[in-house]
């Protein structure tokens, strides 16, 4: 697992809730989830294999929750 790797996979979280396929409250939380394990594995905290496990399941959890209405105009 690299950073170009994880950096993908939160490149395609926010491309997902920027184009209206996913939740965007789930999307940006899941995002800053694995950025934040990319700066765990960079700083040798944690394993590639589990950085991996971590950064799918985030990206998994976000693709479960479909986008909301958007609110009316007040």
């Amino acid at each position: 697992m690299s950073q170009a790797q994880l950096s993908a996979l939160a490149d395609r979280i926010q491309d997902a809730w920027e184009n209206g396929r996913i939740c965007a409250l789930v999307g940006r939380g899941c995002r800053a989830r694995i950025v934040r394990i990319a700066r765990l594995l960079d700083a040798g905290r944690i394993d590639t294999d589990r950085a991996l496990r971590l950064a799918m399941e985030a990206e998994g959890a976000a693709m479960c929750f479909a986008p909301l209405p958007a609110e009316p105009a007040r």
